[in-house]
């Protein structure tokens, strides 16, 4: 094993067990509060830090739009894990509707990278 590869092994390793811990607070609040959505966002935000967790943060982030419905941040979040999945349809829907809640951001990085949109037949 290559130095460098040790120390970005140590470095990932670290920076798991901090988002770790910050996860677990976060689940507490979560747990007095189960219906914050904001929180729900934040959870998933974290989740998606983590290096293993790419499934629990779309579920937090669903569960963060399906409470708050509006709340764009978290259409952009989810809407950047799909594109990193390949999938740009569901990306391009959530960028879409981060768009009609007052944030364009997502929805301007696929029109200006993402490959065209194959047209309706």
């Amino acid at each position: 094993m290559s130095d460098n590869h040790f120390a970005r092994d140590v470095i990932d390793r670290m920076l798991d067990s901090e988002t770790e811990r910050h996860i677990a607070e976060q689940k507490a609040a979560l747990a007095a509060h189960p219906d914050w959505a904001e929180g729900h966002l934040h959870l998933g935000l974290l989740y998606r830090i983590h290096r293993t967790l790419r499934d629990a943060a779309k579920r937090e982030l669903l569960r963060a739009l399906e409470l708050k419905p509006g709340l764009a941040e978290a259409h952009i979040a989810i809407g950047e894990i799909y594109l990193a999945e390949g999938d740009f349809a569901r990306a391009r829907e959530h960028a879409g509707f981060a768009a009609q809640f007052g944030n364009p951001r997502l929805l301007q990085q696929i029109e200006r990278h993402a490959p065209p949109q194959e047209p309706h037949t």
